[in-house]
């Protein structure tokens, strides 16, 4: 009968506890101090090209991050060019124009990022790597468990070969009707067409990142239109992009505590003790793009 007793002492205690897991908890946070955020993705396409200037906001704030206004933004590259970010709208978009068939991205070039706001200063650098032409992007019938193709649902993946001899980084970002596929979980990112130190120097890019191109769960449909751009990183990119897939996916029962990703912004202001987030990456980009019939 103890022993039963001893069983049942048990029970009870772990119904409290799973029963306490269910009770909502109230958490109050500091605020902190709000930080320079710097979103300044370049590339050669004909087009404007855009940096994006904000300030951090508290953390439970359900409102998008305040823009930053005011600020001078300006490129320049170790061949004495300078580029003028200007924010026209004032919307914390700073945009550089290009002339017709003209780029400021030449290949291994470095260029220094520079941000002047509120009496502070900051940079950032990154070289110009080249990217890989999309040989194709090609769509198929999705194939059910017993093996019959769908009529009304397609997959999707493309064609590229890396660049031989040399460790090459790229950013495969897909879209599907115009809409990037924008949830963090879905940064398809690839060391010389594979994953870190896969081997692959110069061959075909290989197919879970080909095919990572349509999202897990998702698909495609006839008149659905599917593109590919493949943008050249540098290395420090890739890791840090690599962050940010860990931190945004990291949940469950085994999450990890959160910490803050890496940033190549650095204040540059002699005594500043404010701290800037962001990254910097400049490169080349390629297309491509298929159309389901």
């Amino acid at each position: 009968m103890k022993k039963v007793h001893i069983h049942i002492s048990i029970l009870l205690f772990l119904t409290e506890l799973f029963s306490s897991c269910q009770k909502v908890i109230s958490v109050k946070l500091d605020p902190g101090v709000s930080q320079l955020t710097v979103d300044a993705f370049i590339d050669d396409l004909s087009r404007a090209q855009n940096i994006r200037l904000t300030n951090t906001g508290a953390y439970f704030a359900n409102v998008p991050n305040p823009a930053v206004t005011g600020a001078i933004v300006k490129i320049t590259d170790n061949q004495g060019h300078i580029y003028d970010f200007v924010d026209n709208t004032n919307s914390g978009n700073y945009t550089w124009t290009p002339l017709a068939g003209d780029t400021l991205v030449r290949l291994y070039n470095t260029y220094t990022l520079s941000v002047i706001n509120g009496g502070e200063q900051y940079q950032a650098t990154s070289i110009a790597y080249p990217t890989v032409p999309v040989d194709s992007v090609t769509y198929q019938a999705i194939k059910s468990i017993t093996g019959i193709l769908s009529k009304t649902a397609y997959t999707a993946e493309f064609y590229a070969k890396d660049i031989k001899g040399m460790s090459n980084f790229y950013w495969i970002k897909s879209y599907k009707n115009g809409v990037f596929y924008s949830n963090p979980a879905n940064i398809n990112i690839s060391q010389d067409g594979a994953f870190a130190g896969g081997g692959t120097d110069g061959l075909t890019f290989i197919l879970p990142v080909r095919e990572a191109i349509i999202p897990l769960g998702d698909s495609i449909a006839v008149n659905d239109s599917i593109t590919v751009k493949i943008y050249s990183i540098n290395p420090q990119t890739f890791f840090y992009l690599s962050e940010v897939i860990t931190q945004t996916t990291n949940g469950g029962l085994f999450a990890t505590p959160p910490s803050n990703v890496s940033t190549n912004i650095i204040n540059t202001t002699a005594g500043a003790t404010s701290t800037p987030v962001g990254w910097f990456n400049i490169g080349k980009v390629s297309v491509g793009g298929v159309r389901v019939r």
